[in-house]
């Protein structure tokens, strides 16, 4: 059969030609590589720089507990402006009574020092109990710093999706343009039908279209990627290809252990903790023994013609032990104890919580990455198929045998083909960024 566009159509297949055996690479280009994309969320990041921050919090905390088993040291400094003191009246030997003043110091200095000896063991509990939450402060920061790098990963590389499908939608476009005017032109020259130029139109409408999403989901995916790394907006070109994972990148039998997952052992710790603060409120019903000492230095004033003012301050000290039993403080300690246990249990019900939805998550993303690097291959195949139908059909519409109409069919076909090859390589990135923080560590580095 002749082609009815075999006058125009070697005209077109110059320009798009290169369609079917793919357009050169261009020299990349200055712009945001993932690497950098890494470093700047890493420094900029609101939610990392937050648990940084707590992760500070905590271990200072540790230093509040210990605290309790420390030496206590501090110093008051009294001086009266205007005294009035009280006075007894003491009978000595059936003389008038004789008025003695309650006197105190004008000035004193003194210094109070005290050690814990014991508190029913409340320090030593509330010790454990910040240590662990200062571990667990530590590895709350490292898991959002790792779950961190995977969501820019995974961000950045749907945003170079974006753009290169954006790209196929444009090639979609111009073939469509370039088919359309060969069409007209064919059927104002009598060569051509009325309905290719309306099928033709149909198809360039559709892909005009999606055009204006692909463009509309460059923006989207862009903006995303700016959020995850804590910058309002972001020019700058994305760098760099998708690459290509393989079945071997993560091995058949990846089992899930869940002592590598950070928030894992740091809820475990966390309901440690809480647990120990319990006992540490139970150990306030104890009583507590500590020695004390205190060293005054004084002085008199003339404030009362009774007292004789000193020239210079003289001293006084006293060294004791103390033993305090609290019977009964309003139910403080009773609530300190309800709550470090439900917390305790909170925290039990959160860690079953993530025993109970983290096998099927791990399942679920295995299975992922394995079908979307299977389909990743099959699509490849299918891209090479159609690049040979595409050259098939522009042979034999040069030697009359076949229309226009089937050189676009294998034309659309093989930008199908290559839209399909970039979004199975953008969803197994996703499936092994997915899987690696189910597993909590890297399973492929490089990338």
């Amino acid at each position: 059969m002749k082609s009815i566009f075999q006058i125009p159509f070697w005209c077109f297949v110059i320009g798009v030609g290169h369609l079917a055996y793919g357009a050169p690479e261009a020299s990349p280009s200055t712009g945001l590589s993932l690497t950098e994309a890494v470093q700047e969320a890493e420094g900029k990041n609101p939610d990392l720089q937050a648990l940084g921050f707590r992760a500070e919090r905590m271990g200072w905390a540790k230093l509040e507990a210990w605290s309790g088993h420390l030496p206590q040291l501090s110093i008051d400094f009294d001086r009266y402006l205007k005294t009035k003191y009280l006075r007894q009246n003491v009978i000595l030997g059936g003389n008038p009574p004789i008025s003695f003043p309650a006197a105190y110091p004008e000035s004193s200095l003194t210094v109070n020092a005290s050690l814990n000896l014991f508190d029913g063991l409340k320090t030593i509990f509330q010790i454990k109990a910040a240590d662990k939450n200062a571990e667990a402060a530590e590895l709350d920061y490292s898991r959002a710093k790792f779950k961190l790098e995977r969501e820019v990963r995974r961000r950045y590389y749907r945003a170079l999706a974006a753009q290169k499908l954006l790209e196929v939608a444009e090639q979609n476009v111009k073939t469509l343009e370039d088919h359309l005017s060969i069409a007209r032109s064919s059927e104002r020259a009598g060569y051509g039908l009325r309905v290719d130029v309306l099928r033709i139109q149909a198809n360039l409408d559709e892909a005009v279209a999606e055009q204006g999403a692909a463009r509309d989901n460059v923006d989207i995916e862009r903006a995303s990627l700016s959020e995850v790394m804590g910058i309002e907006s972001d020019s700058r070109g994305l760098t760099g290809e998708l690459p290509v994972l393989k079945a071997s990148d993560v091995p058949a039998d990846l089992a899930l252990t869940l002592d590598r997952r950070e928030d894992v052992q740091a809820q475990i710790l966390r309901e440690e903790a809480s647990e120990n603060l319990g006992l540490a409120a139970k150990g306030a019903w104890l009583p507590a023994v500590s020695v004390f000492g205190q060293l005054q230095y004084y002085k008199f004033g003339d404030s009362d013609p009774a007292i004789l003012a000193n020239d210079k301050f003289e001293n006084a000290y006293a060294v004791g032990l103390r033993l305090t039993w609290s019977l009964f403080d309003g139910g403080s300690t009773i609530s300190r104890e309800r709550q470090a246990s439900y917390r305790a249990k909170e925290d039990e019900s959160a860690l079953r919580s993530v025993y109970t939805h983290l096998p099927r998550e791990f399942l679920t993303w295995k299975k992922k990455f394995f079908y979307n690097v299977s389909l990743y291959q099959a699509r490849v195949k299918t891209l090479e198929q159609s690049q040979e139908s595409v050259r098939l059909s522009m042979a034999g519409a040069k030697a009359g045998t076949r229309t226009n109409t089937e050189v676009l069919d294998a034309e659309l076909d093989l930008f199908r083909a290559r839209a399909g090859i970039i979004r199975a390589q953008s969803d197994a990135i996703e499936a092994l960024n997915e899987l690696e923080l189910a597993v909590g560590y890297p399973l492929r580095k490089g990338i």
